[in-house]
């Protein structure tokens, strides 16, 4: 009688790391023969019945082959994988991360390639990387908490090894504008006082001297040139026109 084996499966957390393996076919009953490894299909059979035969002993065959066991490199190495991908799964734990950034990451604790590449592909099955969902949520957090310009937003990306495409699309997603962005950030840094002076000069050194500041701080900030200087010029002219309180 054929020896019946329990059916093994993968578990999909990147940690477990073992491939799936395909159930094992039920042993013969009682009484009843199973055809031998090298025994052809009856000839009465049809032609999907004998392809049919013909896997289930293949499988057979597959399955009841004696299976190395680990060596001491195997163990160290599935070690090595499970520790790193513990590793990982505890930033991502803080915030979504680009591939870029894992691989980063594992270059910079040394990991050996071969590690590092099996760990990338067992968080990759988990579902635990996606550019185009990461490059999304940084555009849309940055530009609220920074207000950040695109050029701004497309370095940080490119620096976190996010693809071309990827980039774009996150840039043009929304109904955001980057103009009323920066018209917004040029506002907010102009106080009363500044407003005041704005009205009440003449010889226009005050107005000269917000412009270089904030031309500065759309720089950092990377809006375009021309994009600064339109806006500048009309906020703080309209500053400068606008009733006392």
């Amino acid at each position: 009688m054929a020896r019946q084996h329990p059916e093994r499966g993968a578990d999909d957390h990147p940690v477990a790391g073992a491939a799936a393996v395909p159930a094992r076919t039920q042993a013969p009953s009682a009484g009843h023969t199973a055809p031998s490894a090298g025994a052809a299909p009856s000839a009465g059979t049809s032609p999907s019945a004998r392809v049919r035969e013909r896997l289930e002993r293949r499988t057979r065959e597959i399955l009841d082959a004696p299976r190395p066991k680990p060596t001491e490199e195997d163990a160290s190495h599935e070690k090595a994988v499970v520790h790193e991908c513990r590793y990982l799964m505890r930033l991502l734990a803080t915030r979504r991360r680009s591939e870029g950034e894992m691989r980063r990451r594992l270059a910079q604790r040394e990991v050996p390639g071969a590690v590092a590449h099996e760990v990338i592909a067992r968080i990759d099955r988990a579902g635990l990387i996606d550019d185009a969902a990461f490059a999304r949520d940084w555009v849309q957090q940055r530009r609220a908490l920074r207000a950040l310009g695109d050029e701004a937003l497309r370095r940080e990306l490119e620096d976190r090894r996010v693809a071309s495409d990827l980039i774009e699309e996150a840039l043009r997603a929304g109904e955001d504008d980057e103009e009323q962005r920066c018209r917004e950030l040029v506002r907010s840094r102009l106080d009363e006082r500044d407003r005041a002076r704005l009205r009440e000069e003449r010889d226009g050194a005050h107005r000269r001297k917000l412009s270089r500041r904030l031309d500065a701080l759309l720089t950092r900030k990377g809006y375009p040139g021309d994009l600064a200087v339109h806006v500048i010029s009309g906020e703080l002219r309209a500053a400068a026109e606008e009733p006392a309180a």
